[in-house]
């Protein structure tokens, strides 16, 4: 499938079905905005909210706190399995059309058996992403690339009946699926700029729309991957 063709898919898909995608991207987007401001009212006491409105620029941790970054890093997890959830949800929508109520859809990635195979995943590829980030930007950007099909790739393999999923199974699987096509993600990624910028200009109301039309192109982009592969 071209770029175009993608894109009219996931129209097409999304079609009377708006109201339904549109709840799963809300309500997984409030779960990780409550988790996040939580962890950082206790340890900074200062919410998300409350530092922008009072233009808050001191540091926000006075010294370092190593339990500070173990807690981001956990809370990360914990929203990472949340977005892995609307992404094996939003598949499944692809696959079969089935619309799963986004209060199950959001938690997806906790239920079902999925739990420890998806946070072992996840936490794979967190520190992969980490250290090449670490190491270089640009390569840590390019890894972020080879491993963006991994959510895709292990919902496959819970809907085909596996548990006993290996920790980087999908992440390795991914970057073989990946070969040769991490720029065909890049430029459909730059192809939303322009809804991106729309979005901004409207204050952020045109993310309600906007971001499911994107999810819905990727996974679209992934099964066509897979059908070509």
């Amino acid at each position: 499938m071209t770029r175009a063709q993608m894109k009219q898919a996931s129209k097409d898909q999304l079609r009377g079905n708006w109201g339904w995608a549109i709840c799963l991207t809300i309500f997984a987007w409030l779960f990780n905005a409550v988790i996040m401001d939580i962890n950082r009212w206790i340890w900074t006491g200062k919410d998300f909210t409350y530092s922008i409105l009072r233009y808050n620029n001191e540091t926000l941790i006075q010294g370092y706190k190593p339990g500070y970054d173990l807690s981001t890093f956990i809370v990360g997890l914990i929203t990472g399995l949340v977005l892995w959830g609307v992404a094996y949800t939003i598949l499944d929508f692809v696959e079969t059309g089935n619309m799963e109520t986004w209060y199950t859809g959001i938690f997806s990635a906790y239920s079902n058996g999925r739990f420890k195979n998806s946070l072992c995943t996840l936490f794979m590829v967190n520190i992969f992403t980490a250290l090449w980030t670490i190491l270089f930007i640009i390569p840590g950007i390019i890894k972020g690339y080879s491993y963006a099909m991994t959510p895709y790739i292990l919902k496959d393999k819970f809907a085909a009946g596996q548990t006993d999923i290996g920790a980087t199974e999908a992440i390795t699987e991914s970057r073989h699926l990946m070969d040769g096509h991490k720029m065909d993600l890049f430029v459909l990624d730059l192809s939303f700029i322009g809804w991106g910028l729309l979005g901004i200009i409207t204050f952020g109301i045109g993310f309600i729309w906007i971001v499911p039309y994107y999810r819905q192109t990727k996974a679209n982009f992934y099964r066509s991957l897979v059908a070509n592969n």
